[in-house]
């Protein structure tokens, strides 16, 4: 689903972003968001753009979280301590992101890119500002095997600066420990 954001792109930057995850909770407000489609219905995952950060909540096999990243996220910690891995009653989360800072023509076709191969998708989301149309928050469900998956893309053109990231989350058996083997390989995408 493509989206022009009725609301002025404020500058923001990759230094500025914070990464939160907390079980139960809900996204607040938000300008855009999509649910996708998942294979089991009592399973939900809810894509969000809050501007230039987005928020995804996650309900898998009764269990429920919401992953923030934005500048200023709520009881969040700076990107860079995102640790890439969280186990949690139930679930396994594994987190990882890039900053990219590519020569300027690059971003406008990321941009494009992302449009072109987001648009009409029943499983992404990508928002855009007026006045700024490479300042771009994209967001795309990924399938992984028994794994759900997402991944994100924050454009900021003013400072040059692409953050991606990709997350996994793998639900475990009722009673079952993490164990090392389950530990998921998470890899970006490489797209910027």
């Amino acid at each position: 689903m493509l989206t022009r954001l009725d609301i002025p792109f404020a500058d923001a930057s990759a230094g500025e972003l914070a990464w939160s995850l907390r079980p139960g909770a809900v996204a607040s407000g938000g300008l855009a968001r999509l649910d996708v489609p998942l294979p089991r219905r009592a399973d939900r995952l809810r894509l969000h753009v809050l501007g230039a950060s987005h928020a995804v909540e996650l309900e898998l096999d009764g269990v429920a979280l919401t992953e923030t990243v934005a500048c200023g996220a709520p009881h969040g910690r700076p990107l860079a301590s995102a640790p890439p891995v969280v186990d949690h009653p139930g679930l396994r989360y594994a987190f990882a992101w890039t900053v990219e800072r590519p020569d300027a023509d690059r971003i406008p076709r990321l941009a494009h890119r992302l449009e072109e191969e987001l648009a009409g998708r029943d499983d992404a989301l990508l928002a855009w500002f007026p006045g700024a149309p490479d300042a771009v928050t994209a967001l795309r469900a990924r399938p992984r095997g028994a794994a759900t998956a997402w991944e994100t893309w924050h454009l900021y053109p003013e400072r040059g600066e692409v953050v991606h990231t990709v997350t996994t989350v793998l639900s475990l058996p009722a009673g079952a420990e993490p164990r090392p083997d389950d530990a998921l390989t998470v890899t970006g995408s490489g797209a910027a």
